[in-house]
C-alpha cells in the first residue's frame, strides 16, 4: 500500500501542473492516468484495496466541504429547489432512465437501481467548473447545488435500498424491511445530528483558544471522519455524516478557517478517488462494444439535458438559465461508482454491464467541461439574438436628442463604468454600448444611458451621434475587436479623440500606429500607482512620488522598458 502511495504522490506532481499547462480539469488527467496504470494499462499500480479505502476519503472531504457552504440559514432558503427541484430530477430522471433499462430487457428491480444510479450528476467536477468560472453563488450555480445536495442525500436511502432489493423478497417483506431501515436511518441521523450540533462548537472554541494550528486541523479531521464513522455504524455513508458535520460548522464562526484547513486535503484525495476510477475503466471493452457505448453514453446525456431543462422551465426559470444547468448536470456522477459497485457485489448487475456503465458515466464526466462550455455558447447566442431583436423592435437609438460634445464608452464593464462615474460627477454627458445583454438590462433600470450593441455596425456610432461627440473611449476586453474599432472610428469620425486601453507596452504601440489619440497600457499604469504606495508607505513626501511616477510617463513609459531590460540583463 505504501509503494502504490508513494506511485499516486508522484502522479499528482506531474498531472496537475500539466492539466494547469494544458488548461483542462485535473480530474480529467486523474482519469487518464487512473487508466494507464491500472490493470486495463500499464498495470503499475495493483492493489486496490487500501487505496480505494483512502479514495473514499476524497469524497467524505468533497461533502464535508460542500456542508461548510451550506449553512441551515441558507439551506432554508433554497429548500423550495432542493426538496422541489431536485426531487423532481431524481425521481423522473431515474423513472425514464429505468424504463429504458427495463425495456432492454434488464429486471425491473435491476432496472430501478440504474435508473437512481444514473438520476446522479458529478459534484465534484461541476463544483470545480464553477467555482473556475466565478458561478457558484449565480442562479445557475445556487441552482445547480441545490440540485446536487438532493441527489447526494438520495444516495443514502439507494444504498438501503440494494440489499433488500437484491434479496428478491415478497412485496409486503421488502416494504417492511424498507420501513425499518428507513425508520431506523433517520432516528441514528437525528440522535448524530443533535450531539454533534451540541458538542462541535465548543470543540472547537477549546481548541481555537491554544492557538495551535495543528490541533485546530487535528478538530476538523475529527469532526468530518467521527461524524462519518458515526453515521457508517447505523449502516449508512460515511458521506452523508461528514455533509452534516460540515452544515452544522457552516452556521459557526469557524467556517472560513475550516475550509481553508481542509481544501489541500481534499484535493489530494479527491484526486485520488478520481485515480481508482480511472483504474476501472476498460477502454477494450468500449471498442469492442462501441455501438452500445456510444448509444449509452448519447441517451445518458440527452435524456439528463432534455428533463433537467424541461423540469428548470416547469419551475419558471428562463429557458437560457434552464439549458445551462441541464447541460452543466447532464453526466454522470461518482456517487453511481459506489452504488453501482455495491450493486454488482449483492449479484443485481452482471460484470460485463457493471464495467460498461462504469466507462460510460466515466465519459460523460469527461464531457462535462464541453458541455458546459457549449452550453455557455448557445445561451450566448439566444441572449444576442433576444437582444438583437429587442433593438430591431425599439429601433435605432434615438433618446439621446441633439446630445453633442459628449463622451462615447464602447464596453461597460468595471473600467467602463469607473470611466462612467468620474465624468458622471463632473457634468460631462456620456454614452456607452455594451454586448453583454444583462448588464444592458441592469443600468438600464437605473436610467444610465446604456445601449446593447459593439462597433461593427457604423449606424449605430452615428445614432449615437459620434460625429458630435468630444471623445470615444474603448474599454472592450478583445484586443483584436479594439483594434478594428479604432480604425473604423479613425477612419469614420477622423476629428474623434479616441483613448483606448492596451494590455502591455507592444500593445500601446499598435494602437498608437492605427491612430489612438492616447493609450493607457493598464499593467504599466497599475505596476506605477502599486510603486507609488509602496513609496507612500515607506514615509516618502507626496511630491515626491508624484514627480517620480511622472518622470516614468514621460516618453510612453521608456524608463519602465529600460530598467526592466537592464534588471533582465
Amino acid at each position: 500500500m505504501l509503494v502504490d502511495i508513494l506511485k499516486f504522490m508522484a502522479i499528482a506532481v506531474l498531472i496537475t501542473p500539466l492539466c494547469h499547462k494544458l488548461r483542462v480539469s485535473p480530474i480529467l488527467g486523474y482519469l487518464a492516468a487512473g487508466y494507464a496504470v491500472g490493470p486495463n494499462g500499464l498495470a503499475l499500480i495493483s492493489d486496490e484495496g487500501g487505496i480505494r479505502l483512502l479514495a473514499d476519503m476524497g469524497i467524505v472531504f468533497l461533502l464535508f466541504v460542500i456542508g461548510l457552504r451550506l449553512s441551515l440559514e441558507r439551506l432554508r432558503v433554497i429548500r423550495h429547489f432542493v426538496f422541489g427541484l431536485g426531487t423532481a430530477q431524481v425521481m423522473i430522471t431515474a423513472a425514464v432512465l429505468g424504463i429504458v433499462a427495463w425495456a432492454w430487457g434488464l429486471p425491473a428491480a435491476t432496472a430501478l437501481v440504474l435508473g437512481l444510479s444514473l438520476s446522479f450528476s458529478s459534484t465534484a467536477f461541476v463544483l470545480q467548473i464553477l467555482t473556475e468560472g466565478a458561478r457558484l453563488n449565480t442562479r445557475v450555480g445556487r441552482v445547480s447545488v441545490a440540485i446536487l445536495i438532493l441527489q447526494d442525500m438520495a444516495v443514502v436511502p439507494l444504498l438501503v435500498l440494494i440489499p433488500l432489493l437484491s434479496h428478491n423478497g415478497s412485496g409486503g417483506d421488502f416494504l417492511v424491511a424498507f420501513g425499518l431501515a428507513s425508520a431506523k436511518a433517520t432516528a441514528g441521523v437525528v440522535v448524530i445530528f443533535l450531539v454533534a450540533r451540541l458538542a462541535l462548537r465548543p470543540l472547537f472554541r477549546v481548541v481555537a483558544a491554544t492557538h495551535s494550528p495543528d490541533a485546530f486541523i487535528a478538530a476538523v479531521l475529527l469532526a468530518a471522519i467521527g461524524t462519518a464513522y458515526a453515521t457508517a455504524l447505523i449502516g449508512l455513508s460515511l458521506s452523508l455524516g461528514a455533509f452534516l458535520a460540515g452544515i452544522l460548522l457552516a452556521s459557526t464562526e469557524f467556517r472560513h478557517q475550516v475550509e481553508a484547513d481542509i481544501l489541500p486535503i481534499r484535493g489530494l484525495l479527491l484526486g485520488l478517488f478520481f485515480l481508482t476510477i480511472g483504474m476501472t475503466i476498460n477502454l477494450n471493452t468500449a471498442f469492442q462494444h462501441w455501438f452500445w457505448f456510444l448509444g449509452g453514453l448519447l441517451v445518458l446525456v440527452v435524456l439528463k439535458s432534455l428533463i433537467l431543462t424541461a423540469l428548470c422551465q416547469e419551475f419558471r426559470f428562463p429557458l437560457p438559465v434552464a439549458l445551462q444547468i441541464g447541460m452543466l448536470l447532464a453526466q454522470g456522477g461518482e456517487f453511481a461508482f459506489v452504488t453501482l459497485s455495491k450493486a454488482s457485489e449483492a449479484g443485481m448487475i452482471p460484470p460485463l454491464l457493471s464495467e460498461q456503465l462504469v466507462t460510460i458515466i466515466a465519459a460523460s464526466m469527461a464531457l462535462t467541461p464541453l458541455l458546459a462550455s457549449a452550453g455557455d455558447i448557445l445561451i450566448r447566442r439566444q441572449e444576442l439574438r433576444d437582444a438583437e431583436a429587442q433593438e430591431a423592435q425599439e429601433g435605432p437609438v434615438n433618446d439621446l436628442g441633439d446630445l453633442s460634445n459628449h463622451v462615447v464608452i464602447m464596453g461597460f464593464g468595471r473600467v467602463g463604468q469607473t470611466i462612467a462615474s468620474v465624468l458622471r460627477r463632473q457634468g460631462i454627458p456620456f454614452v456607452a454600448f455594451d454586448r453583454n445583454p444583462h448588464l444592458v438590462a441592469k443600468f438600464r433600470l437605473r436610467g444610465e444611458p446604456v445601449y446593447f450593441g459593439g462597433g461593427r455596425n457604423i449606424d449605430i456610432l452615428r445614432n449615437i451621434g459620434a460625429e458630435r461627440a468630444r471623445a470615444a473611449v474603448l474599454t472592450i476586453d478583445n484586443t483584436a475587436a479594439a483594434e478594428l474599432l479604432l480604425v473604423r472610428l479613425v477612419k469614420e469620425f477622423p476629428h474623434l479623440h479616441v483613448l483606448v486601453r492596451a494590455r502591455d507596452r507592444r500593445h500601446q504601440k499598435k494602437l498608437e500606429q492605427a491612430g489612438a489619440s492616447a493609450v493607457v497600457p493598464e499593467t504599466l499604469e497599475g505596476s506605477l500607482q502599486l510603486a507609488g504606495s509602496v513609496l507612500q508607505v515607506l514615509g516618502r513626501p507626496a511630491e515626491e512620488i508624484h514627480g517620480l511616477l511622472d518622470t516614468y510617463r514621460r516618453n510612453n513609459y521608456a524608463l519602465i522598458e529600460e530598467s526592466i531590460h537592464a534588471d533582465g540583463a
